[in-house]
């Protein structure tokens, strides 16, 4: 949704809760595959995902379908 663009769309804690959210527009009927950028350095995919699928690059996306 951003391409890949670490400085596009940065989730917040706004409400100091521990919980970091963003909220997003997407088009329904997209697949949309994504990770999270730690700290500006380190790519991790949603340990929460339910679907995950490799990255070609070694690594693994997350998955949602909308």
């Amino acid at each position: 949704w951003n391409g890949w663009n670490p400085e596009e769309h940065r989730m917040k804690d706004e409400n100091g809760d521990g919980v970091w959210e963003l909220k997003l527009r997407v088009e329904k009927g997209g697949e949309y595959q994504y990770q999270f950028l730690i700290n500006g350095k380190k790519w991790i995919p949603d340990p929460n995902a339910p679907l995950k699928v490799e990255d070609g690059f070694g690594g693994t996306n997350s998955v949602l379908n909308i």
